[in-house]
């Protein structure tokens, strides 16, 4: 064999081993995402009962949408009502804490790009999605709108209470809100919600899209600095799934196709109730 057909044969061979190692590389990126994912999954489980305290704390005592039954609904306003202010409230901060921390975790793995949001979407879902007011009334403290009855009260002191422990764990705060916002824009993407939640979401981010997108973007850098910058581009820009279309936003929500899918979705509901 002349020694150009041996370098030839050299280099398919490395060619070979080159293909085949960058794809073992791939499958076993693919594999710890899929690890983790069903790590976090499993965690949030966990925290159900966690992640009712919290729906219940963010909500007004009267409201009817909570994710617990009715028997732990009565309970719950029964703790409050016996709550003390000169104590801390410790079933309400472990909740706040759990909920808060493991979606702070699966945020900085987005961030720093050890997950894809496609990958963090079924961990939570829309079951987090459609309750996410109550959380956001807890990140982000211009929600109030409690009367002065007195459980009511009470009811808002545990909620400042928490909303005092995330003043001093703003980090959390602000990851939580970035992982609302990505999981948002993917459950838009996905036709996932209804079409009224999607217009709903697309109005209020006429007004604070911008917002939005400058906080994940400036996250990423603030974690990797300028090391990831390509990453931090893609989810800023992914975030417009979840705007309204513009010449500035190419793949956002198209406001004749939402026109459709709610005339769509009056139909399902008229026939279901028939």
């Amino acid at each position: 064999m002349k020694d150009e057909e041996i370098t030839l044969l050299i280099s398919i061979i490395l060619a070979i081993a080159g293909i085949v190692q960058v794809f073992a590389l791939f499958t076993q990126n693919r594999q710890a995402r899929l690890l983790l994912v069903n790590d976090y999954r499993m965690r949030w489980y966990e925290y159900r009962e966690n992640w009712g305290h919290i729906v219940f704390l963010g909500r007004d005592t009267d409201e009817y949408y909570q994710v617990v039954n009715e028997n732990s609904l009565k309970l719950l306003n029964k703790i409050v009502q016996e709550s003390r202010s000169d104590i801390p409230t410790i079933w309400a901060r472990e909740s706040i804490q759990n909920i808060c921390g493991i979606m702070s975790e699966v945020c900085l793995r987005i961030l720093q790009g050890q997950l894809k949001v496609s990958d963090a979407y079924p961990i939570f879902g829309t079951e987090l999605l459609r309750q996410s007011l109550p959380l956001r009334k807890l990140l982000e403290s211009e929600y109030n709108s409690f009367s002065r009855e007195y459980l009511e009260v009470k009811h808002s002191n545990i909620r400042k209470e928490l909303q005092d422990w995330l003043v001093y764990h703003d980090g959390i705060r602000r990851r939580c809100l970035i992982l609302i916002d990505l999981l948002w824009a993917e459950a838009t993407r996905l036709e996932d919600l209804p079409p009224s939640d999607i217009r709903s979401a697309a109005d209020s981010k006429l007004k604070n899209g911008k917002l939005n997108r400058n906080r994940v973007f400036k996250e990423v850098i603030r974690l990797s600095s300028f090391g990831k910058i390509s990453h931090a581009i893609k989810l800023y820009y992914f975030l417009y799934h979840a705007e309204y279309k513009s010449i500035y936003n190419w793949i956002g929500i198209r406001k004749r196709e939402l026109d459709r899918l709610e005339s769509e979705w009056t139909k399902r509901l008229l026939i279901n109730y028939n």
